[in-house]
C-alpha cells in the first residue's frame, strides 16, 4: 500500500467511527488467518480498507488500553491503571480534542471500566452506558451474577441494545450536519462466553449448548486449582469465545450497512480495533490479566478511511493503538499544536514503522484474587512486567527478576524462553526499554478517585472483575 504524505490532510472533516471489541484477539478473526470463518463482514469490510497486521495494544486489560487508546499515551505517562482506576483530567482525550474541532461527540459503551467511573467520559456530549437495571440493589446483585444478559432482557451481552442507539443516533446524527466522532464499545466476546443460540455452530461434535455452559470460566478458581480443567474444556471454551467473534461480526456489519444506506461511509474513518486479547487456556492462563504474551497483546486493527484519502491494503509492521489519536489529529491537520507534540503515539500514515512496541502490566490488584481464595498462592501474578517487541523477538522485563525472550519468528506462540541462550539479545532489548523509560516522567496519579457507585460494581462483577 502507498502511504499519504505527511502534509496530506483531509479536505473536510470526516465522521470518525471508533469500534472497540472488547477481548478480542486478533488470531481468532478469519481476515488474520484464522481457520474458522468468524468475521465475514470484517473480511468484506478489509478488502476496502487497511488492515494492521501486527498491531500491538500498550495494555492487556480494559481500563489502562482505553486510556491509551483516547490519549496517544502509554499507561505509565497517563497514570490510569490497576493501582490508579481514574484518568487524570490533565490529560486531554480524543472526545475532548475533537469538541475543540467542533465535533459532535456520541459513545454507547457496555464496559464501567470505560465510562464516567473512571473520568473516559471526558469530552463526549452524550454517553450512553447499558441500561441500568430495573430494582433493588440486591435484585441488580442477582441477575448480574447470570449475566448481563439476563439484565438486557436480551440474549447477549448487549451488542443487540447498542445497536438499536446506535442506529438512531446515526439518523439524527447525518441530519444535524456536524461531524460526529461516535465510540462504540461492545461487551462481546468478554467472558462470560454464553453466544446466542444459533451462534454456538462451533461447538465440537455431540456437545450441546447446555453442557459447554457448565464448562468453568472462572479464572480465579482455574488458577488456584489448575486441575479442574483439561485440554477438551479449552477446546469448547474456545469454540464458544469464536460463536461470540461471529456474532459481534454480524452487529458490526449491521453498523456498517447503516453507514452505507445513509450514504456517510465515504466521508467517514472507521476504526476497529480491541482494547485487548484473550487466554483462552494458552500459557496456563484465563482471561486477560497478569501477562504480556501476544494472545492479550496483538488487536486486530481494521481503519477505513475516508474515500479522498484512497487508503487501502495491508500493513506489516508493528503499529499501536495509541497510535490512533496522533493519526486523527494529523488527518485534521493539527501536527504543530501542543497537544500533539505531546503525544506517544505515532502518524499511522506518514510513520515508516516503529523499531519496538511496548506493553505494560502495573502491579495488579490482588485483592478479589485474596477475598475469594485466602491463603492461595499468588506469588507468580504478584508483579509487574513491561515488554518490548521489535519484528524478531520480545523481551519481558518482570520486576520478579523473572525476564523472558522467546524468538517470534521461530516460536510465534512464545512456548520457549531462551533468555539463558540468547543474553546478548536480552541486554539489547532491556537496554531499549530502560532508554525509553527514561524518555518522560511517570504520571503521578491525580487524588480524583471516586468509588465505583453499586450498579457499577454490579456490571463490574458479572465480567469477573469483582467478587
Amino acid at each position: 500500500m502507498s502511504l499519504l504524505s505527511a502534509d496530506r490532510k483531509s479536505d473536510r472533516c470526516p465522521n470518525i467511527l471508533l469500534i472497540v471489541m472488547d477481548a478480542t484477539r486478533a488470531r481468532n478473526l478469519s481476515c488474520y488467518g484464522y481457520h474458522r470463518p468468524t468475521t465475514p463482514n470484517l473480511d468484506h469490510f478489509a478488502k476496502h480498507s487497511v488492515i494492521y497486521e501486527l498491531a500491538i495494544s500498550p495494555a492487556g486489560w480494559s481500563l489502562p488500553s482505553h486510556a491509551s487508546i483516547f490519549t496517544g499515551l502509554y499507561p505509565s505517562r497517563h497514570g490510569a491503571h490497576d493501582q490508579h482506576k481514574y484518568l487524570s483530567p490533565h490529560c486531554p482525550t480524543m472526545a475532548e480534542l475533537l469538541c475543540s474541532y467542533g465535533y459532535c461527540t456520541v459513545a454507547f459503551c457496555g464496559n464501567a471500566y470505560a465510562g464516567s467511573a473512571t473520568g473516559l467520559d471526558r469530552g463526549f456530549e452524550q454517553f450512553n452506558t447499558l441500561r441500568n437495571p430495573a430494582g433493588s440493589l440486591a435484585e441488580i446483585n442477582r441477575k448480574m451474577t447470570v449475566g448481563v444478559a439476563a439484565v438486557l432482557g436480551q440474549r447477549d451481552a448487549g451488542a443487540r441494545y447498542t445497536n438499536q442507539q446506535v442506529k438512531s443516533a446515526l439518523y439524527r446524527l447525518r441530519a444535524n450536519g456536524r461531524p460526529f466522532f461516535m465510540f462504540i464499545h461492545y461487551n462481546e466476546p468478554h467472558a462470560p462466553y454464553r453466544p446466542p443460540r444459533t451462534y454456538n455452530r462451533y461447538l465440537p461434535d455431540g456437545v450441546s449448548p447446555k453442557e459447554a455452559r457448565r464448562i468453568n470460566q472462572d479464572r480465579w478458581k482455574y488458577f488456584v486449582e489448575p486441575t479442574l480443567m483439561d485440554e477438551r474444556d479449552f477446546e469448547i471454551l474456545t469454540a464458544m469465545y469464536d460463536g461470540e467473534i461471529a456474532y459481534l461480526d454480524f452487529r458490526i456489519g449491521q453498523v456498517l450497512g447503516w453507514l452505507e444506506k445513509l450514504g456517510i461511509l465515504d466521508n467517514t474513518m472507521v476504526i476497529i480495533t480491541s482494547d485487548h486479547g484473550e487466554n483462552v487456556g494458552d500459557h496456563g492462563m484465563m482471561g486477560h490479566a497478569y501477562c504480556l504474551y501476544d494472545t492479550l497483546v496483538h488487536v486486530p486493527l481494521i481503519i477505513h478511511y475516508p474515500r479522498e484519502m484512497a487508503t487501502t491494503g495491508r500493513v506489516a509492521h508493528q503499529v499501536q493503538t495509541l497510535d490512533l489519536l496522533p493519526t486523527i489529529l494529523a488527518m485534521l491537520g493539527d501536527t504543530s499544536s501542543g497537544a500533539y507534540r505531546s503525544l506517544q503515539g505515532h502518524d499511522l500514515l506518514s510513520s515508516a514503522g516503529r523499531d519496538f512496541t511496548i506493553a505494560e502490566q502495573m502491579h495488579p490488584d490482588l485483592t478479589t484474587f485474596h477475598k475469594r481464595f485466602p491463603g492461595a498462592d499468588v506469588s507468580r501474578f504478584d508483579r509487574s512486567l513491561k515488554m518490548v517487541r521489535t519484528d524478531r523477538c520480545k523481551y519481558i522485563w518482570d520486576s520478579n527478576g523473572q525476564h523472558e525472550l522467546y524468538d517470534l519468528q521461530v516460536d510465534p506462540n512464545e512456548t520457549r524462553n531462551i533468555i539463558a541462550e540468547r543474553q546478548d539479545i536480552a541486554q539489547d532489548l532491556n537496554q531499549r526499554l530502560t532508554e525509553w523509560r527514561d524518555s518522560f516522567e511517570e504520571a503521578i496519579p491525580s487524588d480524583q478517585a471516586p468509588e465505583f457507585d453499586e450498579v457499577v460494581k454490579a456490571r463490574l462483577r458479572a465480567l469477573g472483575y469483582l467478587e
